[in-house]
C-alpha cells in the first residue's frame, strides 16, 4: 500500500510541477513580450530623439548664426559697405528669430513618417542657405569653412 501511495503522490507532484512550470513560463513570456516592447520603444524613441535633434540644431545654429552676425555688425562702430548692403539685404528677408516654430516642419507635416519630417526639413533649412549664398556672398563667405559652410552633429 505504501508503494501505491508513493506513486499516488508523486503523480500528484509531476501534475502539480507541471502546472506550475506551465504557469512561470507563460509569466515569464508576457514579462519578455512587455520588456521587448518598452525596449523597442525606446529605440525608436531615442533614434527620432536623436534626428529631430540634429534638425533642429542645425535649424537653429544656421539661422542664429546669420541673426548674431548682423546684430554684432550693426551695433558696430564701421563695417565694410558690401556688409552694412547685406545686412540690410538681410533685413528685407523679414525672418523670424531661430527659434521660431516656422522654421521648423514637423508642425506642417504632423502624422506623417518621420524620415518623410526630417528630409522636408533638411530640405528647408539647405534652401534658406541657398538663398543666403545667393542674396548675401560676402557673409556666406565669412562663415564657410572650406568646401562646406554647414554643421554637421555627430
Amino acid at each position: 500500500m505504501s508503494y501505491i501511495s508513493s506513486s499516488d503522490e508523486e503523480t500528484d507532484f509531476k501534475e502539480i510541477s507541471s502546472t506550475n512550470y506551465q504557469r512561470v513560463q507563460e509569466k515569464v513570456a508576457k514579462i519578455s513580450y512587455a520588456d521587448g516592447i518598452a525596449d523597442g520603444r525606446e529605440k525608436v524613441f531615442q533614434e527620432s530623439f536623436d534626428e529631430g535633434f540634429e534638425d533642429g540644431f542645425k535649424t537653429g545654429f544656421e539661422l542664429a548664426k546669420f541673426s548674431g552676425f548682423y546684430e554684432t555688425l550693426k551695433n558696430a562702430e564701421a563695417g565694410s559697405l558690401e556688409l552694412t548692403t547685406e545686412q540690410e539685404l538681410y533685413q528685407l528677408l523679414k525672418l523670424a528669430d531661430a527659434t521660431d516654430k516656422t522654421h521648423f516642419k514637423y508642425l506642417e507635416h504632423q502624422g506623417e513618417p518621420l524620415n518623410v519630417i526630417s528630409e522636408k526639413q533638411r530640405t528647408y533649412v539647405d534652401d534658406l542657405l541657398v538663398k543666403f549664398d545667393q542674396q548675401l556672398p560676402a557673409t556666406t563667405n565669412l562663415f564657410s569653412s572650406g568646401s562646406d559652410s554647414s554643421v554637421n552633429v555627430v
